[in-house]
């Protein structure tokens, strides 16, 4: 299927390696940079059907997709990467495009410089790195006071110094657009992070998170437009097909302050480390969500560390810290919808007994909240917890405080909390009059997170005929039914009139708890898809194992993993591979010698 004309809305060129254009693009299919790296891929790829010995008529586009799981997604997308390189089958492939967990690891290849081309090497290092290195609070406090400086600052920021950090043992200051030298020479696979707009979702799209509280907000899987990518070229939404374009702007420019399609405030590109937190941000399990970032704001509350131990010298930032904490747990017992009235009287009580008129109005406020007769409704308390935020700190106790930064950082982060805040990045589209995305150009800001939220996998940003994909090799990493992105795959294909294969969900149903390890979909006209669950009845043997594999390797599971159990995951996820490459071989070659 042929690519239509890109629809240029700027006179300028794309950015290159020492080009860095400030555009915005509204164009259809991909870009020409990715096209240069493509086509030069595909040079690679005519080798390595060569080396088999087949009668080339024609390069097949080999996709691989790897989805979200945490640390289990990171691990388990290295051993298959690993394997696929092994027997000589990553040589095929064109795209390599990841979904959460599975993009912690693919960024940290692109930060090490052999990392795709010594696979065996990179697994190592994963496996050095994981049992040998350590989250190191200091480190990560440092980042965050940091980050606390941008006006951009969201949970987000709160969950890579934590969570991701705290789990891959790693922080990655090389950016996104770093990736080009590698990508654009086709040495290796194209690579696409995939994340979503929070703000596109089914019903409700211009009514704000803070409306309604925080909770399970799963995104439309059948809106195109909420599909988000990273390439080492471009981010923006992409194409759907030949009826709705895609708009980016430059990898190195998102983030940047746009307005009506000019770039009027240039800010630093965000390093693969906030990418890694965008993409895999997990919000799907909103208890769980709550309470890891409960226990992390109270390691950095708590902790003797230098910024900490300033703070501690002074009388007044002892108050402060407090103040900090119990304001915390005001917001956070009342996300879990309990009983804030003692948490308020303590309050009352920290911020009295300072004396200091920096606390006067909020004091007053939770007077007025206390004598009130009766209990406030939802939405009273939401505005009065709103209002005691913002009376609690303000601009003179920053400037007096032995370490604003530390202040700063806790201060955006409860207020980001109690909000809901997630993926904050300015809009490049605000006010921009040339795009189909109308809803899009009205907004300041856009809040990107998870693409699990939508499907697990990032088959929207590969299919054709946005990337003309003809295999799909799909690993899937997820905790629960491991053909849920499959089923929800077909069910968008159909929404958006996408060509893909029947899918028999009845015996998908069946075989849920003990699925093989390997499913192929084919049909007219579509893709050819193959399916790799991670735990099989072929790498596990039973149900029993299975079930256990899976309580094992738990997507919130922040315990260590033992070195026998990296190796167990390891060799799971590579066995996928190992038992399936004449399959994946047979179906590379009937595509390549097919006139």
């Amino acid at each position: 299927m042929a690519i239509p004309q890109q629809v240029a809305c700027s006179a300028k060129s794309h950015p290159g390696p020492s080009d860095e254009s400030s555009d915005i693009r509204i164009h259809f299919g991909i870009s020409d940079e990715e096209k240069a790296a493509v086509r030069n891929r595909g040079k690679q790829v005519l080798q390595a059907l060569k080396k088999l010995g087949l009668n080339v008529m024609k390069i097949p586009v080999v996709s691989v997709l790897v989805s979200g799981g945490g640390l289990r997604a990171a691990i388990a997308c290295q051993g298959v990467l690993s394997e696929l390189s092994r027997v000589g089958i990553l040589d095929m492939v064109t795209y390599v495009a990841g979904v959460s967990g599975s993009t912690w690891c693919m960024a940290s290849l692109f930060t090490q410089l052999d990392g795709w081309t010594d696979l065996e090497k990179a697994e190592k290092e994963l496996k050095r790195r994981l049992q040998e290195d350590s989250w190191d609070l200091s480190v990560a406090l440092d980042g965050l006071c940091d980050a606390a400086e941008r006006d951009d600052y969201s949970l987000t920021d709160f969950w890579s110094y934590s969570v991701v950090y705290y789990l891959t043992k790693e922080l990655l200051d090389t950016c996104p657009s770093h990736m080009r030298h590698q990508s654009v020479m086709g040495s290796v696979p194209y690579p696409i992070f995939a994340t979503i707009d929070k703000d596109l979702k089914s019903g409700e799209r211009e009514k704000t998170l803070s409306e309604h509280g925080p909770g399970l907000q799963m995104l439309d899987d059948h809106l195109p437009a909420s599909w988000f990518e990273f390439t080492p070229d471009w981010a923006g939404y992409s194409t759907l097909g030949f009826s709705t374009p895609g708009a980016y702007v430059s990898t190195t420019h998102c983030g940047s302050k746009f307005k009506g399609g000019k770039l009027i405030q240039e800010k630093p590109e965000r390093d693969f480390s906030y990418l890694r937190a965008l993409c895999g941000s997990a919000l799907a399990d909103m208890k769980t969500i709550l309470k890891t970032i409960k226990d992390f704001f109270w390691k950095f509350i708590h902790d003797s560390s230098t910024q900490l131990k300033m703070l501690l010298t002074d009388p007044e930032g002892v108050t402060l810290k407090n103040t900090m904490d119990q304001l915390f747990n005001l917001v956070y017992v009342f996300l879990t919808n309990g009983d804030c009235l003692p948490i308020m009287k303590n309050l009352h009580r920290i911020m009295a007994a300072t004396g200091s008129k920096h606390f006067s109005e909020a004091t007053a406020l939770i007077n007025k909240i206390t004598e009130l007769r009766g209990q406030p409704s939802q939405d009273q308390q939401r505005q009065f917890i709103q209002e005691l935020l913002e009376k609690s700190l303000n601009e003179d106790l920053l400037e007096q405080s032995s370490a604003p930064s530390f202040l700063k950082f806790l201060w955006k982060t409860i207020n980001c909390l109690f909000s809901w805040t997630w993926g904050t990045t300015n809009n490049f589209l605000y006010e921009y009059g040339d795009t189909e995305y109308k809803l899009l150009t009205k907004k300041k800001n856009m809040y990107l997170m998870d693409a699990g939220m939508a499907i697990n996998s990032a088959y929207p940003l590969i299919l054709p005929p946005v990337r003309n994909t003809e295999i799909i090799l799909s690993f899937d990493f997820s905790e629960g039914d491991p053909s849920e992105t499959i089923k929800a795959t077909e069910k968008y294909c159909k929404a958006c009139d996408i060509p893909f294969p029947p899918v028999d969900g009845a015996k998908l149903d069946q075989e849920a708890k003990a699925p093989s390890d390997l499913y192929i979909f084919e049909g007219e006209n579509a893709p050819v898809v193959m399916h790799f669950p991670l735990f099989n009845k072929v790498n596990c043997g039973s149900k029993e194992v299975i079930k256990q594999r899976h309580n094992t390797y738990a997507t919130f599971r922040l315990t260590k993993y033992s070195d026998a159990e990296v190796c167990q995951l390891l060799e799971d996820s590579k066995a996928n591979v190992r038992n399936n490459k004449d399959y994946i071989f047979m179906k590379i070659g009937d595509l390549a010698q097919a006139p």
